[in-house]
């Protein structure tokens, strides 16, 4: 009999082990490493680009969601489009500030190692628009300064500027008017620290915080703007609400 047949009969007289058939058997539901390596496997069956690294990002974000920092961060390696690595910079480094409080060593650890594939990104916007992220995270976590050395170290303008503004904008929605106005000062062009002062005006508008709102509003240098951010500010204390 030959070695072939002989090797057939036996699969078929002989099944296969229940450690062997314990392998084939799906995830269960309260497995998630198993889960994180099953969808990790789906993941890098996916034929389609941009679904591959749509489903590779939310991968990292949960891993580094769940404490495997590493692991999670480690798939940015793994997206091809700049702008999606950027929005997964983002997505790490949102969901760690918004949602977790940790302390300052060990945001600052995160930060830093998104902060290094950041620099990896070949598009010079994509990373510019990476470090924006990672600046506005900063500041959610409450690491104003590491927030302004991040923003200070982009080399686009227009997102610099930007960055800037939203750094401000999270501040003044955290009370912190001082570092709000000082983040707004480090805006170089005049179109964009107007446009950052009405919001921050708008911000402390919002939080009963009429003389700070109006601090912000009187350092706006356009007339037609400044205009608009007192008057908000007059229809706020009437109760007239905001002007369309």
């Amino acid at each position: 009999m030959k070695t072939s047949t002989i090797l057939l009969l036996t699969i078929l007289l002989f099944p296969l082990t229940p450690a062997a058939q314990e392998t084939a058997k799906p995830c269960p539901i309260n497995d998630h490493p198993c889960l994180f390596n099953e969808i990790r496997q789906t993941a890098d069956n996916i034929e389609e680009p941009r679904w591959r690294d749509y489903a590779y990002r939310d991968l990292a974000v949960s891993l580094v969601f769940n404490g495997q920092v590493d692991e999670g961060i480690s798939l940015i390696d793994k997206i091809e489009n700049p702008d999606t690595q950027a929005m997964t910079i983002r997505a790490i480094g949102m969901a760690k500030a918004i949602h977790q409080n940790l302390d300052e060593a060990t945001y600052k650890s995160i930060f830093q190692k998104l902060d290094k594939k950041a620099a990896t990104i070949t598009n010079p916007g994509a990373k510019d628009i990476a470090y924006t992220y990672i600046a506005m995270a900063q500041a959610f976590a409450g690491l104003d300064t590491d927030a302004v050395k991040t923003t200070e170290a982009m080399t686009n303008p227009a997102l610099k500027h930007k960055a800037h503004g939203e750094t401000a904008e999270i501040q003044a929605e955290k009370g912190k008017f001082d570092l709000a106005m000082q983040s707004v000062a480090l805006i170089d062009s005049v179109a964009f620290k107007n446009k950052a002062y009405g919001l921050v005006s708008a911000i402390m508008i919002k939080r009963e915080d009429y003389a700070n709102a109006l601090i912000a509003a009187q350092a706006i240098t356009n007339p037609t703007k400044k205009a608009e951010s007192l008057q908000k500010i007059i229809n706020a204390q009437l109760g007239l609400g905001e002007e369309k």
